[in-house]
């Protein structure tokens, strides 16, 4: 079907334009605003419930956050001393496996002070954080998942915001 557009350039023609690309403009910045915020959102949603699944020896610690840093920015932050255990995975049986692990100067051997991940009988866990015995946990890799489910469901969560 064919379709004949005509503007009327005289007179409130143009200022209706103008008003009509403010107010485009008005809404892509809020719909842009709530796609960054709804991102963040369930990045963060997707980081807590990996963490709270995560195979671990001892207790977790673990604490994820929303931070706005600007206007159309935000970072969604794990922070806990076991954060990077659980992310990265700790010790010679288990400790290895994660995509991103040397990109980040992370996996088997890289904990400052080394401790016992390479010992074969493995090593204990203090009882302020837990304790028992372990040969380590394998990189259970929440924050990465949680990139990951991003990617698999950005363009669907795109269409929501924008869809009105």
């Amino acid at each position: 079907m064919k379709h004949d557009y005509t503007i009327d350039i005289y007179g409130n023609g143009v200022d209706e334009l103008i008003k009509g690309v403010q107010e485009y403009k008005e809404w892509l910045n809020r719909k842009s605003h709530e796609l960054v915020e709804r991102l963040a959102s369930i990045g963060a949603t997707q980081a807590n419930l990996g963490f709270a699944s995560a195979l671990y020896d001892g207790n977790q610690d673990y604490e994820v956050s929303v931070e706005p840093v600007s206007e159309t920015e935000y970072i969604v932050r794990a922070n806990g001393e076991t954060v990077l255990f659980v992310e990265f995975g700790a010790g010679i049986t288990y400790g290895y496996g994660h995509p991103e692990a040397g990109t980040n100067g992370m996996g088997p051997g890289t904990y400052p002070g080394k401790g016992h991940w390479d010992d074969p009988d493995g090593w204990y866990i203090p009882k302020e954080r837990g304790g028992g015995h372990t040969y380590g946990n394998p990189p259970n890799a929440p924050m990465y998942n949680a990139v990951k489910t991003l990617e698999q469901q950005i363009q669907g969560i795109i269409r929501e915001v924008f869809s009105d």
